[in-house]
């Protein structure tokens, strides 16, 4: 059947599975369809899932943040939630363009510097020389040496003019590297003539300038290095700091783990499969596949997910990588290559075409088909990805195996912008995902996450952080009041005195947790709603605040115990609580406890509050022995209520009928929240120390103001130096020129004497 849409743009072809199995009820957003539709998989509850893997030549951003995060939430929700039986599948793309020029850069820049012996003029020419030569190519401009460089800067409005720009980012990131590069230099140059030239000055010149200096020794020397270690330990690299950082996020690794470098033989059969298809062609050494053969035959369909991008050559060729020089062996210019001939300085492997490396889009169609087979349920990946690599994948895919569907469901996330701005690798607008953890929780950034649709555009700002931290608290709180609540009432349970205690308070509440349930299992099956999800808890938990606003007498705990555990239940489904926590209510504090696997230190766990109760008992015994102070015992009461108990993640939380409720928590958050206290506390008195301060210079200025007699009060020095005559009483007459002062003048000075003499004459009663 043909899938369709209210936009009226051309929408592939699509098949809608069929299963004799029962089914979840799930529909999800499909970008094949550009709408939502029935999930259905082709076995049963068995899901097969191939999500795009990173390709590794850099610290993961937040950009990935997003997409596995987001994938991660999904995957839960139908593993945890919905009972689906998932076998997912991630590749790790090891070679690539980007990863050759990166490893092959990163390689000739420290060659270059473990060569030299220190900082040298030689140094400076050959970075100087970069540094022309970078000018020359990326802005057209003929620069001899970096003394052009000021008149150049200054007619481009320092990078900045619109008439530079013309609208590219890049170009205003580029003239910072080229400004960099000339601070450096003169930098050197400095250093150069007070005799600092060891290898750290060097260095601090090469780094500065690498953006420039890496392009330059690439020309030069890039075809020189060809060992395939070289290229490999820079991903290897790469790999493990992208999964130390998934793990921190909390993002369950896949069930099984692919790399490019791992498939090459079966790169290379799946390639000639397609050339035996007719789908497929040999030019210069590389193989293309030809659109033209495949879009529109044996029902083939070309870019189904974006089909107005189809012929789009700048998306396109930013595909190819930017190492590819194929346009003249093409037969068009939309076909795209499946196997690249290596040239100097690139990793090679054997093929019938001669020595060479997969091309990207063709790397995830094999691993995917190699594990999960000819048709796959679900194909996941960012928006960015979806041409022309997703469409490319699935036209490569259907080529091979003559099917017509090779993915029945895609799913993509939206686009990441960071304070406004649309995230950009190319344009170094991200954050990487180890300094956004640093200011912000893996917690926080999942709650981020959750807030909003997984496959519309994320904004990842201070505004949203802060909304983002209010909602974590709500649930803090609520996870901390109810757990120490229910600990009180199994601690001081008593026997039932055969008064009803479940009653219309009870009842009202246990509704709103049974409709809770339904919005947030309508939600989660309506492509996994989860925005909506996180505003039905946060309503329950309001709902249930309220209903504990009654007063421990009053309420019942069984009520309050369904709707914490059944709140702690989605949560966990959503990933904000590590893997391995049991089914205590919140957040967890790990795995030590009665049912642990881990062995539990009991002394190590209870020496620190034993340390504080034998302290207090210390004290108490010292106060009873002295005479029993009552003030001493309540000064010690609060001590260790709001010092000692919290340093251990213990609350004292005084309730008005005479008993406290005890609360646990994370201690590091207990103490950050004091010193923020007691910091808003030295604020506090400081200003209300400087407001005395303030006050008794006044008190002083008015006290030495009462001190002259009305009368003497305009003879002072400066008095003189305005008026020339005066009157009986004190109040000048004229001014220093002689002229009798205006009726409104002289109104005004009587006001004034009249204020002093009520002043001196408080001054003189004071004195008596």
């Amino acid at each position: 059947m043909m899938s369709s849409n209210s936009d009226s743009k051309p929408v592939s072809p699509w098949t809608q599975p069929e299963s004799t199995h029962p089914q979840t009820g799930l529909v999800v957003s499909n970008s094949l369809t550009k709408s939502k539709v029935p999930f259905i998989p082709k076995d049963g509850n068995k899901v097969s899932w191939y999500g795009c893997g990173p390709t590794v030549y850099d610290a993961s951003h937040m950009g990935h943040a997003c997409s596995y995060m987001s994938f991660d939430i999904i995957r839960r929700i139908m593993e945890d939630y919905l009972n689906y039986d998932l076998n997912v599948v991630m590749n790790i793309t090891d070679i690539d363009d980007k990863i050759i020029l990166r490893a092959r850069q990163k390689h000739l820049l420290q060659r270059y510097q473990d060569q030299k012996d220190g900082l040298s003029e030689q140094a400076i020419q050959d970075v100087e020389s970069a540094f022309c030569e970078f000018v020359r190519v990326k802005f057209g401009a003929d620069i001899n040496s970096t003394n052009g460089w000021s008149a150049f800067a200054a007619s481009t409005g320092e990078g900045k003019d619109p008439s530079f720009t013309k609208g590219d980012p890049k170009l205003t990131m580029l003239f910072s590297a080229a400004q960099a590069t000339v601070n450096a230099l003169s930098a050197a140059r400095d250093n150069i003539a007070t005799g600092k030239t060891t290898k750290t000055e060097l260095g601090s010149l090469i780094s500065a300038s690498e953006d420039v200096v890496a392009s330059w020794l690439d020309k030069q020397f890039g075809s020189t290095v060809t060992e395939h270690h070289i290229f490999r330990d820079l991903a290897a690299y790469w790999e493990k700091d992208f999964f130390e950082d998934m793990d921190a996020l909390n993002v369950r690794r896949p069930h099984t783990l692919t790399r490019v470098s791992e498939f090459v033989p079966e790169i290379v059969r799946f390639v000639q499969r397609i050339i035996d298809n007719g789908y497929a062609y040999e030019s210069g050494g590389s193989v293309f596949f030809d659109v033209a053969a495949f879009d529109g035959k044996n029902g083939h369909f070309y870019a189904k997910l974006e089909p107005t991008a189809k012929g789009n050559q700048r998306l396109q060729e930013d595909g190819e990588g930017q190492l590819s020089e194929h346009s003249l062996a093409k037969h068009s210019r939309a076909d795209f290559v499946l196997w690249k001939k290596s040239k100097g300085g690139e990793p090679a492997w054997p093929s019938p075409w001669g020595a060479g490396r997969p091309g990207w889009h063709i790397e995830c169609s094999v691993m995917a088909s190699e594990i999960l087979g000819p048709y796959i349920d679900m194909h996941t990946g960012g928006i960015d990805l979806a041409f022309p690599h997703h469409d490319n994948e699935m036209a490569q895919s259907e080529a091979c195996f003559e099917n017509r569907q090779w993915v029945n469901y895609f799913l993509h996330t939206g686009h990441l912008h960071i304070e406004g701005s649309k995230m950009s690798k190319s344009l170094k607008n991200f954050i990487s995902i180890k300094k956004a953890l640093r200011k912000h929780t893996a917690r926080q950034l999942r709650i981020l996450f959750l807030l909003s649709q997984w496959n519309a555009n994320l904004y990842y700002d201070s505004n949203s952080m802060e909304s983002v931290i209010a909602v974590e608290r709500t649930f803090t709180n609520f996870f901390t009041n109810t757990s120490a609540l229910l600990r009180d009432f199994r601690f001081c349970q008593q026997e039932s005195d055969g008064t009803r205690q479940f009653r219309e308070p009870e009842l009202e509440l246990q509704g709103a947790l049974e409709d809770t349930k339904d919005r947030v299992h309508a939600a989660l099956l309506d492509s996994f709603d989860t925005p909506t999800a996180m505003r039905a808890l946060q309503e329950i938990i309001a709902r249930t605040n309220i209903y504990l606003q009654r007063g421990r007498a009053s309420i019942d705990p069984q009520v309050v115990e369904a709707v914490a555990l059944y709140v702690t239940k989605i949560v966990r489904v959503f990933g904000l609580v590590n893997d391995g926590i049991g089914s205590t209510i919140g957040w967890g504090t790990g795995s030590v406890g009665a049912d642990s696997s881990v062995p539990v230190d009991r002394e190590s766990i209870l020496l620190p509050v034993a340390n504080v109760l034998s302290n207090f008992r210390d004290a108490v015994r010292d106060i009873a022995l002295a005479g029993g102070d009552k003030k001493a015992l309540l000064s010690l009461c609060d001590k260790i209520r709001d010092q000692d108990l919290p340093d251990l993640g213990i609350i004292i939380d005084d309730h008005g009928d005479g008993r406290a409720l005890v609360k646990f928590a994370d201690p590091e958050q207990l103490r950050r929240e004091r010193e923020q206290r007691e910091a808003e506390e030295e604020a506090r008195r400081q200003k209300k120390e400087a407001q005395a301060r303030e006050n008794e210079a006044r008190r002083q200025l008015r006290l030495e103001k009462a001190k002259v007699s009305p009368k003497n009060m305009f003879h002072t020095p400066e008095m003189l130096m305005l008026y020339s005559a005066w009157d009986e009483s004190g109040l000048p007459t004229k001014d220093i020129d002689g002229e009798d002062l205006t009726k409104s003048k002289l109104k005004k000075l009587a006001k004034e004497q009249a204020a002093q003499e009520k002043l001196h004459n408080e001054y003189l009663k004071a004195q008596s």
